[in-house]
C-alpha cells in the first residue's frame, strides 16, 4: 500500500529515499509493504482505511551524526519524520506516525549504554537500549543499582520517559521523566543541544544535577515534536541491603479508605515503595 508524504510526488520521494540511503546504507531504509507492516498500529480502528496513519517508509540511523544528517535532509526534501525509540509500546504510543505519509525515524540501532555509575547512582543511555539490555548490563557487572522498570521490559527507558511512563519502585525513581537528568537533542534544523549541566563544557555533573545556566527546557521534548532525543540520563536507585515484599488484606470495603491513607503517609515519607 504505497503512501507518499503529503505534498511530495513519487519522483521527489524517490530522490529523498536515495539521499537517506547515502547516510545510513540501503539496508537501513525501509519502503516495502512488508517493512511498513512493522510501523502500523495493530489496534487502529482505521486499519486498511484511507485515513489510517501509515508511514511512507522508515530509516534507522546508528549514530547521532546520522540523525543530524537525516533531519537536515528532511528539511531539504520537505519530508515529515516521526521518531520512535524501540519496542512496541501500545500503551504510551506505538510506531505508527501521527501524520499519514511520514517517514519513521527508527532509533532502535542506537543501543549504547554509555555509562552506569553505582557510586553516584545514574545511567546514560541511547534510545535503542531496552530495559532488558540495561538489566543485563547491571547484572553482568555486579553493579549495585536498581533500575525502575514498567510492565514492558522490551521497551526503551528513553521512550518510556518521554511518554511520561511510570514503574514500581520508590517514588523518586518511579516517575521516569521526573527521574531523568540531562538530555541530548537534535533540533529540527539539525543542530545539537544538551540540557542541564550538559551544556557546560567538560562538566562532570550532567547526570547529577538537572538544572544548568538559564531556563530548563527539558519538558519541551517530552510528548512533543520539538526535537529528537539521542541520549538521556536517569537517576538510579541504590541497591538496598535488604527489602521485604508484603501483602495487606482488608476484610471490609470500608477498610480501604484508612488503608490508602496509611499507605500514602508511609510512601510520602519514603518508608515504602509503590503498592502493587
Amino acid at each position: 500500500m504505497a503512501v507518499l508524504p503529503p505534498g511530495l510526488s513519487a519522483r521527489a520521494f524517490a530522490n529523498a529515499i536515495e539521499d537517506l540511503k547515502k547516510v545510513v546504507g540501503s539496508d537501513w531504509v525501509f519502503t516495502t509493504d512488508e517493512d511498513i507492516m512493522g510501523y502500523r498500529d495493530s489496534y487502529s480502528i482505521l486499519w486498511g482505511e484511507p485515513e489510517e496513519r501509515v508511514p511512507s517508509g522508515a530509516v534507522a540511523p546508528s549514530s547521532v551524526e546520522q540523525v543530524q544528517q537525516i533531519v537536515r535532509l528532511a528539511n531539504k526534501h520537505k519530508l515529515p519524520i516521526y521518531p520512535v525509540s524501540t519496542g512496541r509500546n501500545l500503551s504510551y504510543g506505538g510506531p505508527a506516525p501521527n501524520a499519514r505519509g511520514s517517514v519513521v525515524l527508527d532509533l532502535k540501532r542506537m543501543k549504547q549504554i554509555i555509562k552506569v555509575d553505582d557510586t553516584r547512582n545514574f545511567c546514560l543511555l541511547e534510545p535503542g537500549v531496552t530495559y532488558f539490555d540495561l538489566y543485563r548490563h547491571i547484572q553482568e557487572r555486579g553493579l549495585k543499582v536498581w533500575m525502575d522498570c514498567p510492565d514492558p521490559g522490551w521497551g526503551s527507558p528513553v521512550g518510556n520517559s518521554l511518554d511520561h511512563g511510570v514503574g514500581y519502585t520508590w517514588g523518586l525513581y518511579r516517575d521516569h521523566f521526573g527521574a531523568h537528568c540531562g538530555m541530548e537533542i537534535v533540533l529540527p534544523n539539525g543542530e545539537l543541544v544538551r540540557t542541564g549541566m550538559g551544556a557546560v563544557s567538560n562538566a562532570d555533573t550532567w547526570q547529577d544535577y538537572k538544572y544548568g545556566v538559564g531556563p530548563g527546557v527539558d519538558g519541551l521534548f517530552a510528548q512533543g515534536n520539538f526535537g529528537v532525543v539521542t541520549k538521556m540520563g536517569f537517576w538510579m536507585m541504590p541497591q538496598p541491603e535488604s527489602y521485604l515484599i508484603g501483602t495487606v488484606l482488608v476484610p471490609k470495603h470500608a477498610d480501604l479508605i484508612p488503608l490508602v491513607k496509611t499507605v500514602n503517609f508511609l510512601e510520602d515519607q519514603g518508608l515504602i515503595g509503590q503498592p502493587l
